[in-house]
């Protein structure tokens, strides 16, 4: 190997790490983030979103909302279609989580919301 050639393979490997780096300060520090082991959860009676720490014994859902006392937090599933992608998503609990068979539909711009729900489309 020659010696341009290695200086170029040095340049590239350091290229490759310093985008590593920055991705990963970006991804660390970037922004308002919640843990790995929080959901956002939604009350149903106030729409109010709650971050929940998912640890054993929880039980299953609904949930219990710390300001009533009440078991009416839900996991929600995020609609980003029309203007709801505008404010950066909706968060709607489905029918199937409160017992009910029908579809569920996003409260501000009716759009169909599923579980699993697709995210906003990425450039």
């Amino acid at each position: 190997m020659s010696e341009s050639q290695k200086k170029g393979l040095a340049v590239g490997v350091t290229v490759i790490v310093g985008i590593i780096l920055a991705y990963s300060l970006y991804a660390n520090l970037g922004g308002e983030r919640i843990p790995a082991n929080t959901r956002q959860l939604k009350c149903s009676e106030t729409n109010e979103l709650f971050p929940l720490e998912m640890k054993p014994g929880l039980g299953h859902y609904p949930h219990v909302n710390p300001e009533t006392g009440r078991r009416t937090l839900y996991p929600v599933e995020w609609c980003y279609n029309g203007e709801c992608l505008a404010k950066g998503g909706t968060p709607v609990i489905l029918n199937t989580q409160l017992g009910k068979e029908e579809p569920t539909y996003c409260p501000v711009c009716g759009h169909i919301v599923r579980f699993h729900n697709p995210g906003p489309a990425r450039d």
